[in-house]
């Protein structure tokens, strides 16, 4: 209503015309609505201020002043349809111009969302409204149509102007909601049946799928998981190497992969999926430092957030408002974002109920504002020195290669390694592994190792269960995938269990990145941060995680993982042109050595610029390449982030119904995202589980693995 009588005083001038044009004295209606409209320009401008409809009114009375000069009676008799075809053109003017009228007005009323594509939207659509009702009034006046006629067009105009705009957000809030999911089956009921073998099947143990089956366990369900490898984790997973030493025998601790966990800070998603279980206390976290030795610069980044925005202010001294300003909009979408997960075990996402969402506008504007649009664009309308974005883009390698354009969404919880920290568990990745299988077995469950899935089973169009390499089938109520994407929908799944609109697309997944990695154990602890980040003479990350846990290394010894990211086509093209899972042939041939060799020579080469001396301390070296990681995690291309994002699942429900999806498929890269996802695939198979409290006491026994 607000915005509608500030409409109104706006068209004032017209108002005035209207009725004094109704009096019979067209003269005094224009001179009356040419100075009602001045005095309003005029207070415009003293404001600095621009109005579309007032200054599109302001010219509409001047034409109409010389059309009464020099034909008055031709005036008379048309001014009232012209003066409304005039606005109708103003509206469709300002559309045209990206400046829709209706958006002065609303503006004050809507504060909170005045910036965002959403309200544009509404405006531009109010505003093509109001043209059109315009032109209509014009044209019935012209045609002499009962006032009948035209007094319900103004009424209907006026009626959609009052509620029309919080109809309009309500519905595109509900389908936003609806967004989430691509696909919207009703969750299963998981009743009583003798003739299955368990309520949910859970196809890989990587930390997707052993969050997503710890939280169903938790829940009362039957769960049962199935990996190929000997090993729980997925890439998240430790593996032990002997060397000798001066004639003595070393033992060296390494990980798979992930070396810096995000999410673990009291209330983030790590922490509290862990503490709903139970688990917590049974893994011990040490903070991660970093450093960037960037464009012949070096950082060490502190600890507090704030302190590295200081340094990053003393560097960058031309850039330092607008980059006080930048972090300070990052910190609140961060918490608007994570705000979400209260209530929710710490999964953040988007408010369950109509009301949460039309309130998270005026409560987190800077979120609503940003988190659709790229952070390019944020970091654009804050600073443009482009040393200085390097250091702000310096983490993006934990979620590409850089190839695609990341939203604020996507990139602003990796600043959450400032404002939270990033951490290491002691004993390696593969601990949180551990205690989430612990928790699984604890409730029941089993984490099956060494037992590949091969097919999912599929009956009357739903998910019953899966068939394994050893022949075995094993009946479910619900299966969950937390395998890579683009074999769950191409291999596990038959081209007639998928419906025909999915399969194109399905077919057409591609992987994301993928990577080399040098895993050396060192007779030396380098004297760089655990995690060291370097530009040149090549992009590669150094991690020394064993500074943190030395259990990982001899005393006085090191551990040191080089990554360098490879896109995918580079991952591509190490691979033989035969398919396959395992390629012994090409593993074991000169050639694949050789480039093995060259690459990973490169990569100490360029370790050590900063590290003098680090190819002589070097005791034992094990090279991981794109065919390493898809050969131990079956993923396509070795992709080490799920699948591309063009081909990512919105949600968790998969196309068949009682399959949903766990992991980099829906999720994308980084361990706290993946037990997100596993956090949202069980909740969609047991709608407000997350929600819940914890339904088993905190002290349990120490489970066994099963090893088939």
């Amino acid at each position: 209503m607000k915005v509608f009588l500030t409409i109104k005083l706006a068209l004032l001038p017209f108002v005035v015309f209207w009725a004094v044009l109704a009096w019979q004295q067209p003269a005094w209606a224009v001179w009356s609505g040419l100075g009602l409209s001045l005095a309003g320009n005029l207070w415009r401008a003293s404001r600095a201020e621009l109005a579309p409809l007032e200054l599109g009114g302001l010219a509409l009375f001047v034409l109409l002043g010389i059309a009464n000069d020099v034909a008055p009676s031709w005036t008379a008799a048309n001014a009232l349809w012209l003066s409304l075809a005039g606005l109708g053109g103003i509206s469709f003017v300002s559309l045209a111009v990206g400046r829709p009228w209706t958006a002065d007005y609303s503006r004050a009323s809507y504060a909170d969302s005045a910036s965002t594509p959403q309200f544009q939207l509404i405006n531009m659509l109010m505003t093509g409204l109001w043209g059109m009702l315009f032109l209509v009034l014009g044209l019935c006046r012209w045609a002499g149509v009962s006032s009948w006629i035209t007094t319900a067009i103004v009424v209907g105009g006026a009626l959609i102007s009052i509620f029309g705009p919080h109809f309009a957000i309500r519905q595109a809030l509900m389908r936003m909601r609806a967004s989430r999911e691509e696909c919207h089956w009703p969750a299963p009921s998981f009743s009583e049946s003798s003739t299955i073998d368990c309520d949910v099947a859970v196809i890989g143990a990587g930390i997707g799928g052993l969050t997503a089956a710890a939280l169903l366990a938790d829940a009362g369900l039957k769960v049962k998981v199935f990996d190929h490898h000997v090993v729980p984790g997925g890439f998240c997973h430790s593996y032990l190497r002997k060397a000798h030493h001066d004639n003595k025998p070393v033992l060296y601790r390494f990980d798979a992969g992930p070396h810096d966990f995000s999410g673990v800070w009291p209330g983030g998603p790590v922490d509290s999926v862990l503490r709903r279980l139970g688990v917590a206390d049974r893994i011990q976290w040490k903070r991660v430092t970093h450093s960037y030795r960037l464009r012949g610069r070096r950082i060490d980044v502190p600890a507090d957030w704030r302190a590295y925005v200081r340094l990053l202010c003393e560097m960058f001294p031309a850039s330092a408002d607008g980059l006080v300003k930048l972090f300070d909009t990052i910190h609140a979408i961060f918490e608007s974002m994570y705000a979400t997960g209260r209530g929710r075990s710490g999964i953040p996402g988007m408010p369950e109920t109509l009301e949460e969402l039309l309130a998270f506008p005026r409560k987190h504007p800077q979120a609503f504002r940003w988190m659709s649009r790229p952070f390019d664009d944020l970091v654009a309308a804050h600073v443009s020195d482009p040393e200085l974005i390097a250091y702000l883009n310096a983490l993006s390698g934990y979620l590409g290669d850089g190839s695609e354009r990341l939203s604020c969404a996507q990139m602003v919880p990796i600043f959450g390694y400032y404002f939270k920290g990033g951490f290491y568990p002691v004993g390696g990745s593969g601990r949180l592994a551990d205690v989430l299988t612990e928790a699984i077995t604890a409730r029941g469950g089993e984490v099956l190792l060494k037992s590949k899935v091969t097919r999912i089973l599929v009956e009357q169009g739903r998910a019953a269960g899966v068939a394994l390499g050893d022949g075995r089938t094993i009946r479910a109520q619900a299966v969950i995938s937390n395998a890579d994407l683009g074999r769950t929908f191409t291999e596990l799944l038959k081209p007639d269990d998928l419906p025909a609109a999915f399969r194109a697309r399905a077919a057409a997944i591609l992987p994301a990145n993928s990577c080399f990695s040098v895993h050396l154990g060192l007779d030396v602890v380098p004297e760089i941060a655990p995690a060291t980040h370097l530009d040149t003479p090549m992009g590669v990350g150094l991690a020394v995680m064993s500074k943190l846990d030395p259990s990982a290394a001899p005393e006085g010894h090191a551990t040191m993982t080089i990554i360098s990211l490879l896109t995918h086509e580079e991952a591509k093209a190490w691979f033989p042109d035969e398919g396959g899972d395992d390629w012994k042939n090409w593993r074991r041939s000169q050639a694949y050595d050789a480039r093995k060799q060259q690459l990973g020579d490169a990569m100490v080469a360029a370790a050590e610029t900063i590290i003098p001396g680090l190819s002589q301390h070097i005791v034992y070296r094990t090279d991981a390449s794109p065919v390493t990681y898809a050969r131990y995690d079956l993923a396509k291309a070795g992709s080490i982030y799920g699948v591309a994002r063009a081909g990512r699942l919105k949600g968790a429900k998969a196309p068949v119904r009682d399959l949903v999806i766990a992991g980099g498929g829906n999720a994308g890269a980084g361990v706290e995202a993946v037990v997100i996802s596993g956090a949202e695939a069980a909740e969609a198979l047991v709608p407000g589980l997350l929600a819940r409290k914890q339904a088993m006491p905190t002290q349990r026994p120490t489970p066994v693995l099963a090893i088939a």
